[in-house]
């Protein structure tokens, strides 16, 4: 299709760029007889953006491979024209707040939420840069996509932190009745009363579906009285919620490596991998005492009795 090669050239290469923006590595254009293509992948999986001539004369952009996260993610940028909404809220809402979380089924290391404030404008910025969820990318795509989200959303995101120090204390205190929800749902109520504070007039929040709905409204202070929580499974797919999960993941990040620097040690993501959190758990009882086991790790979970009796003593 030589004389129809140059716009469907030009459609990819507007297409390539948006996944460059988004932190993927694109390939070479290449020419067929009926359609041009390019593969895209990063690092991990790979797919191919086809762009041809319908049957009735229209270009059209078609991605290949197998169905994943990444593919998805690929598809966003390949039809990045279509306006981005929530699936959760009516189409005449223009401005929401997304949140989400980071840390929650990590043994060691600290919770964060995050939450960002999409509008009409900020949206059309994000398209390139919003992934469905913050685990489908390695650390690297999540800085890029995190600086970019500070930029174009900048005042209108917030972050709250809680150190595993101060979380073992906060569960040991009456007011979260030594409940791990409790602690969310407060750090998540703060992210949306930081941003109200700042932007009146928002009335819809997304966020996870908590097990108990109501855990989030008694949390919120006056501020966020006026505010509706939608709350929903795989919340990540509205595109303020995925915006939000970046935030949050790259935080975590960024706090985890100040732990393991801290420790001298590395410290495993999750709470299955037993044998390299037990290695982590006996170089900082070793090096620092059992007590600097608090500023690690969320001694509530399970694995602190399980490590317990891998060593031999009680740690707590």
């Amino acid at each position: 299709m030589p004389a129809l090669s140059v716009p469907a050239e030009e459609l990819l290469n507007t297409i390539l760029d948006r996944c460059t923006a988004a932190g993927l590595v694109v390939g070479p254009i290449e020419t067929r007889e009926w359609n041009v293509e390019a593969e895209v992948d990063n690092n991990k999986d790979r797919v191919k953006i086809l762009v041809y001539f319908n049957s009735k004369g229209k270009l059209t952009p078609k991605v290949q491979g197998k169905k994943t996260p990444f593919r998805e993610l690929v598809e966003l940028q390949v039809f990045g024209d279509e306006p981005l909404v929530s699936a959760f809220l009516k189409p005449s809402v223009r401005q929401w707040i997304g949140v989400d979380e980071s840390g929650k089924g990590d043994y060691f290391g600290p919770l964060t939420a995050a939450g960002v404030l999409v509008t009409e404008d900020s949206l059309q910025q994000l398209k390139s840069v919003i992934l469905r969820d913050s685990k489908e990318i390695g650390a690297a795509g999540i800085t890029t996509a995190a600086r970019r989200i500070r930029e174009i959303c900048d005042g209108a995101y917030a972050v709250v932190t809680v150190n595993p120090e101060r979380y073992n204390e906060m569960m040991k205190e009456s007011s979260f009745g030594k409940n791990s929800q409790r602690i969310l749902a407060w750090m998540h109520a703060r992210v949306i009363e930081n941003l109200l504070e700042q932007h009146e007039g928002v009335k819809d929040a997304i966020c996870d579906k908590f097990a108990n709905e109501s855990v989030i409204q008694r949390a919120l202070m006056t501020r966020g009285r006026g505010i509706t929580v939608h709350q929903h499974v795989r919340a990540e797919a509205d595109p303020a919620v995925a915006a939000a999960s970046i935030l949050a993941r790259d935080e975590f990040t960024r706090r985890m490596k100040q732990l393991e620097e801290k420790a001298g040690c590395k410290l495993p993501l999750g709470a299955s991998n037993e044998h390299g959190i037990l290695q982590s758990v006996r170089h900082i009882v070793s090096t620092h005492g059992t007590e600097a086991l608090r500023s690690y790790a969320k001694l509530h979970f399970k694995t602190t009795q399980k490590m317990s009796g891998k060593l031999g003593s009680e740690l707590f």
